[in-house]
């Protein structure tokens, strides 16, 4: 059994399509948050260089272990190396062949993403019992955690900045717009007709997915909805139950702290 030294740090990092999502947790803490944007294009340098004015020296010096989960195979490479070439912490790669205790419907959970294992991880340590998960990036997740720690499967849909950016791209008479809450359903000019398709959209549509997988469940379900907009579409969606913004973060760190301690 290993454990994590109280004077030091543990870094989790959350490599997505759109967006990286860096945490720093001291004693079960979050006590630093940085979120940017993801570029195949970049050095592991040149990601240093951004995070570096984010970072004091201390704090780097001081991060014991890196849990690090990722949908894109050559990012995570990069910031592997990034992290062996500026740090000394251990790192441990949280995927679906890490053996958290979680079941799965199939024999090889490893086509899995990341993600959608932290978030399993996350929503049965933190909630003890059948959690649904909306988790909102570049795709839109919907995914059900037995109160057992059974992963029972997900949705992944388009997610809603990809869908209106397509939208945008497409349809030649309508032009960008930022997305905000939207006002009314029925739109009377172009921007509140698109925000109300696009936001309401959205929201009317992982409504009818959390009350149909309800139904088809035997055990109650609370359901947490995450990810870098969900203050946008949550208020929108009556079953939401919580909001949970740092729930992939947080099943990162739980996660390794569960690794650790089954290691000998």
């Amino acid at each position: 059994m290993r454990v994590i030294d109280p004077e030091k740090t543990v870094l989790v990092v959350d490599i997505g399509n759109t967006n990286i999502v860096c945490g720093i947790y001291k004693q079960d803490t979050l006590v630093w948050f940085a979120r940017f944007q993801s570029s195949r294009n970049r050095t592991s340098d040149e990601y240093y260089s951004i995070i570096k004015p984010l970072l004091t020296e201390a704090q780097l010096a001081s991060i014991q272990y890196v849990a690090l989960a990722s949908v894109v195979p050559e990012l995570a490479r990069l910031w592997v190396h990034l992290l062996q070439k500026y740090s000394k912490a251990e790192i441990i790669e949280i995927n679906g062949r890490s053996p958290l205790g979680l079941q799965f419907h199939v024999s090889d959970p490893s086509f899995i993403g990341a993600d959608l294992i932290a978030n399993a991880f996350a929503a049965w340590k933190k909630y003890h019992k059948g959690v649904i998960v909306i988790d909102l990036g570049t795709a839109t997740k919907v995914q059900v955690t037995s109160p057992d720690g059974i992963f029972e499967g997900t949705v992944i849909a388009p997610g809603l900045k990809a869908g209106a950016s397509s939208l945008f791209e497409k349809a030649a008479l309508l032009s960008e717009i930022e997305l905000s809450s939207p006002s009314v359903i029925l739109g009377t000019n172009t921007r509140d007709a698109l925000l109300s398709g696009i936001v309401h959209g959205h929201a009317l549509m992982l409504e009818a997915f959390v009350q149909e997988i309800k139904a088809q469940y035997p055990y109650p379900l609370q359901t947490v909805i995450t990810g870098g907009i969900c203050d946008l579409v949550a208020p929108l969606i009556p079953s939401i139950d919580t909001v949970d913004k740092t729930l992939t973060l947080d099943g990162l760190h739980l996660a390794l702290k569960q690794l650790l301690a089954d290691s000998i």
